[in-house]
């Protein structure tokens, strides 16, 4: 029976017991029948449990947002009178079975209570804990795309492309559609816009879903115009003009078209007129003339037209001399080459030319000599002065170069063999009459046929033209550029052989620092005037010296050499600034008997048996390929020479703290031009210079002459010695080994001491004569060069920053002495 029937018997049983001692007056034991009557039962117990409470799962982990069940019961003994019910906390519900999740951004737990109540009152609690993750972000973009992905359409036609956009989610914004240059795009139509050229539009749609995931797609729209059979219009403006000899007069040259000029040509003068830069010339006359000049544009479609500017020249209004300057000019035979070489070149005498004298100071002297007037040869080599009538006057053209307004230079071609003095062309004294006259004036070769016979008037002539190039390509890039004088030393006496400059024992033609030039002009020997490429290779030295930097050393060199790195980079510029300014990179020099022989090459040419930063054919290579706009192996670049020109007078390069090798060059070009750096880097791999920065750190090629790397040795103050070396094993002088370079850095300013001794378990030789020389940035410090067997030491103030050495074995100069290998400790103690 169930405790509470039993409560209830008890309470009956209690009852009649009660009743029958009132009856018989006695308290228990047996009635009159024998009956034994029973003790009362005891009270029952307090209840004090509360209801017991289950709960599958005990907890739950849900993504944000989520539902799941959970089951719930209570019993009790004595009954459950309420509950079980739940609380939760953080958002969480709990209704009909099922806890739902709150929406929810971070990680977050909530706990959920249960609780319930027995009859008597008793309260049972227990929780259930819940772990929410945020709620799995949507990363997948939209989906679009048109159908089809391409459209050919005529102009301002239309044509149908279905637009497509789903998402895995859902779309929240877009699609929207935009098209470039005019077309549009709606309800899967595109509607070209008018187009006069056949073009190219592209449609983008996008859309986004509620993540703000974003999905493309594109339309490409080639619109087709109608054919084009509208020719250009070409204008001189004003059409006509009226000068006088010599004179220049301004008409703007423009040409239109309804679609778009695909070129226009060169004008083209009759009569010996010139146009060029919206400027006519008008030719030297004596007599009125007319020059029709023409210009002929055409579009894409092949339409053409022409357009005329018409000048009348009047020939000059006052009593002039005017003429053209000329020299002759002899050129190079045709050269053969194969795949690696160019094969020897002569001077081809029976093509001589004559070309203009540019930009010499031209003058009308009197037989006094006395100067009446001066100007200065045009690009033609013309030239007019006023005269007055019956006077004796003759024309001289200077061999000299002189502009002092805009880019700024002085050159003079001069005899060193005759006190320096300034070479001249000049006409004969003649009365000027009573009329205008023309006097033309050549500077001849002098070549009577099988050899010079007459006085080599062109030769200076020929020289001061090359630089003429040089100095006007060079403005055109830097309009403000102020060369220092350059005087170029030419004499018939100029011979190979080394002795006295002023008897012409030159040795060579070299740049001998100061703006000083001398080039070769021994005839059936080795002359240079006509070398085109050798006169620009020493004005290249000239620049280095003057408007940049250069640590070269000079001497002897070879394409094939292994070189000090400072002569490569210099004789390799040299080579590749010729090949820039001429416009070819066939390097000419002629030489021999009646200059029939001689040697060429390409400074384009990349196959060298010893390629690297050591060689004068590397450098030139990499120099002329980031110049030119040939592609060959490893040169993607075409960036004329500006930026060539602006890395070499940079101050950066100028004053950097390690010598002027192709290192520090390219290592200033990659500064100032970074989009280039890996165009430049794969260059310089082709050629073998492996190395990085201004120092050439990492370089891997050492040309044979292990101890040429590094490229510079890096020795501490008051640290340990660091072995150099001086090896003869390349030559002499200037060859790659004979020199090591070592660098330091001063971080206390003062008195330091430099030592360099002979290590005799690594030296081949002995009794050796070490010298070295010190360097901060551009600034030469100072020498120490005693004869002192084995060892050299020098002390030296020296303020803060990086230095440098150049340390070498005086013996393997080649000046006296036995060369050979020897190694030497170098220390700097302070």
């Amino acid at each position: 029976m169930s405790f509470k029937h039993s409560i209830s018997h008890a309470v009956i049983i209690s009852f009649l017991s009660v009743s029958l001692a009132a009856c018989g007056g006695g308290g228990g034991g047996n009635d009159s029948r024998g009956v034994t009557t029973p003790s009362p039962p005891p009270p029952p117990a307090a209840d004090t449990s509360g209801p017991s409470l289950t709960l599958s799962p005990t907890s739950l982990a849900l993504a944000s947002g989520q539902s799941a069940a959970v089951s719930i019961t209570a019993s009790d003994s004595g009954g459950v009178a309420s509950g079980p019910t739940v609380t939760c906390d953080n958002g969480g519900t709990f209704a009909n079975g099922v806890f739902t999740a709150p929406v929810v951004t971070e990680p977050t737990t909530i706990t959920c209570a249960v609780s319930a109540t027995d009859t008597a009152g008793n309260v049972s609690t227990q929780a259930f804990a819940v772990s929410l993750s945020p709620e799995p972000s949507d990363a997948q973009d939209p989906v679009l795309s048109f159908n089809p992905a391409a459209l050919t359409v005529t102009s301002e036609a239309t044509g149908n492309s279905a637009l497509s956009a789903s998402d895995n989610v859902g779309i929240t914004s877009g699609p929207t559609v935009t098209c470039t240059n005019g077309g549009s795009f709606a309800d899967g139509v595109f509607t070209a816009p008018a187009v006069s050229i056949n073009t190219t539009r592209v449609c983008t749609a996008l859309a986004q879903d509620a993540e703000g995931n974003e999905g493309a797609a594109s339309l490409t729209v080639t619109i087709i115009a109608p054919p084009d059979t509208v020719n250009p219009v070409v204008n001189f403006n004003p059409p006509t003009l009226t000068m006088e000899s010599v004179q220049t007069g301004t008409s703007v040259l423009s040409a239109t078209d309804n679609v778009a000029v695909a070129s226009l040509s060169e004008v083209s003068c009759t009569n010996g007129g010139r146009y060029e830069g919206g400027v006519f010339t008008a030719p030297v006359t004596l007599t009125p003339i007319t020059s029709i000049c023409t210009a002929t544009a055409s579009d894409a479609a092949g339409n053409t037209a022409d357009g005329t500017l018409t000048v009348s020249v009047t020939g000059p209004v006052v009593q002039s001399i005017i003429g053209t300057a000329t020299y002759d000019f002899v050129p190079h035979q045709a050269t053969s080459s194969n795949v690696f070489r160019v094969f020897p070149t002569a001077l081809n005498y029976d093509a001589i030319e004559q070309r203009p004298i540019r930009g010499a100071t031209a003058e009308l002297v009197n037989a006094s000599n006395a100067v009446l007037e001066s100007t200065t040869t045009d690009s033609e080599g013309a030239y007019s002065f006023e005269v007055d009538p019956n006077s004796n006057v003759r024309v001289r053209i200077r061999a000299e170069m002189v502009q002092s307004a805009g880019a700024e230079w002085d050159v003079r071609v001069q005899d060193n063999t005759n006190g320096d003095g300034l070479y001249v062309l000049q006409g004969v004294v003649q009365s000027s009459g009573t009329e205008s006259a023309v006097r033309d004036l050549n500077a001849e070769s002098g070549w009577g046929g099988s050899s010079y016979t007459g006085p080599r008037q062109a030769a200076p002539f020929a020289i001061m033209d090359q630089i003429y190039d040089a100095v006007t390509q060079i403005a055109a890039h830097d309009p403000d550029v102020v060369f220092p004088p350059a005087f170029f030393n030419w004499s018939v006496n100029n011979r190979p052989v080394d002795g006295d400059l002023a008897s012409g024992e030159i040795g060579t033609s070299s740049y001998r620092g100061n703006g000083n030039i001398f080039i070769l002009g021994d005839e059936n020997n080795d002359t240079d005037e006509y070398d085109t490429h050798v006169v620009v290779h020493e004005w290249g030295h000239y620049f280095e010296d003057q408007l940049s930097r250069s640590d070269s050393i000079g001497g002897p060199h070879g394409g094939d050499d292994r070189l000090d790195p400072r002569v490569a980079m210099g004789e390799g510029f040299g080579n590749a600034l010729s090949g820039m300014i001429t416009g070819d990179p066939v390097y000419r020099d002629s030489g021999g008997a009646a200059q029939g022989s001689g040697f060429a090459f390409d400074v384009e040419d990349n196959e060298v048996s010893t390629e690297g930063w050591f060689n004068e054919t590397s450098v030139q290579s990499i120099l002329y390929d980031l110049f030119d706009a040939d592609s060959d192996a490893g040169d993607t670049l075409s960036l004329g020479i500006g930026p060539v020109y602006d890395v070499f007078v940079s101050d950066s390069y100028k004053t950097t703290p390690y010598f002027t090798t192709i290192f520090a060059y390219l290592d200033e070009f990659r500064s100032q031009f970074p989009a280039n750096a890996a165009a430049i880097n794969t260059l310089a791999v082709d050629r073998n210079v492996n190395g990085t920065g201004p120092d050439g750190a990492g370089e891997t090629s050492d040309g044979t002459v292990a101890s040429a790397l590094p490229v510079y040795n890096t020795v501490n103050v008051n640290g340990s010695p660091v072995e150099i070396c001086s090896v003869d094993d390349q030559g002499e002088f200037n060859k790659l080994g004979n020199r090591a370079f070592v660098v330091f850095n001063v971080t206390s300013p003062g008195t330091h001491t430099l030592s360099m001794s002979r290590n005799g378990a690594t030296s081949t030789a002995a009794n050796r004569d070490p010298d070295f020389l010190i360097f901060r940035n551009e600034t030469f410090l100072g020498a120490a060069e005693s004869p002192d067997t084995d060892i050299e030491q020098g002390s030296i103030n020296l303020a803060a920053g990086l230095h440098r050495v150049d340390a070498y074995d005086f013996l393997n100069l080649g000046i006296s002495g036995t060369r050979g290998d020897a190694c030497y400790n170098f220390t700097v103690t302070r």
